[in-house]
């Protein structure tokens, strides 16, 4: 007997790819004529969507890609071998400069650790992966708020999660790096971050480096980390 794919999903799957190919949130106007279905076949399978994950909608009606996406982009690119190209990346920062180096995901609201260099032994800081990070504290909450989706600031607002400043996120915006750190969740602890940036512009991952704030300088890490958030981009994260 002949086993057919079920066509329904194929077609949710041609809406899901519909979206990822717009520059923003996109309405269901406008997705029903680029698929050329009905509004109300058009929402059925939004709604398909959005129940499996893949989608959000947005306060204003519009819908936008999931950071749901972000886990699978990051699953393929360990199946296809990027986990391993990517650590001796991380691994020869933190040889070079003896301090933590992880690449941060966004995974829905939450910020997480998805991939760290070797332990050396020589911060306190809970760097496992999957540990939860702090968008006020952390170098990495800037970046993402900067560069990540464009509802995010939203997002996170509406959670009543703290942030940083809107002048400090501001100057992340101009300079491309933030310096994070101390406060309630890293006391005693400095950071610094940069984010991997993929071809349109869309931050895949924000690459890490913490240390004790003692003797932390983050001019010097700041080139030699932005030259790896480059490879890192070019390995397929994302």
């Amino acid at each position: 007997m002949q086993v057919r794919p079920l066509s329904s999903v194929l077609k949710c799957f041609d809406l899901l790819e519909v979206i990822a190919q717009r520059p923003g949130p996109v309405r269901i106007s406008e997705l029903s004529r680029l698929v050329g279905e009905s509004q109300p076949t058009t929402y059925q399978r939004l709604l398909t969507l959005m129940t499996a994950g893949w989608l959000q909608k947005l306060p204003d009606g519009s819908f936008r890609l999931s950071t749901r996406t972000y886990w699978f982009a990051m699953a393929a690119s360990e199946q296809a071998g990027f986990g391993e190209r990517a650590q001796p990346i991380l691994d020869g920062l933190a040889e070079r400069f003896g301090e933590a180096v992880s690449l941060i995901l966004l995974d829905d609201d939450r910020m997480v650790v998805a991939q760290k260099a070797k332990d050396r032994g020589v911060l306190r800081a809970d760097l496992r992966i999957g540990a939860e990070l702090s968008y006020k504290d952390s170098a990495s909450g800037g970046i993402w708020l900067t560069f990540g989706p464009d509802d995010l600031i939203h997002r996170i607002a509406e959670a009543q999660k703290p942030m940083p400043s809107a002048s400090r996120l501001r100057k992340i915006r101009t300079e491309g790096v933030s310096i994070g750190g101390g406060g309630k969740t890293l006391p005693g602890i400095a950071a610094v971050a940069v984010p991997v940036l993929g071809p349109n512009g869309d931050c895949l991952a924000s690459l890490s480096i913490v240390g004790p704030g003692s003797r932390f300088t983050p001019k010097r890490y700041i080139p030699s980390m932005r030259a790896s958030a480059i490879q890192l981009a070019e390995l397929g994260i994302g």
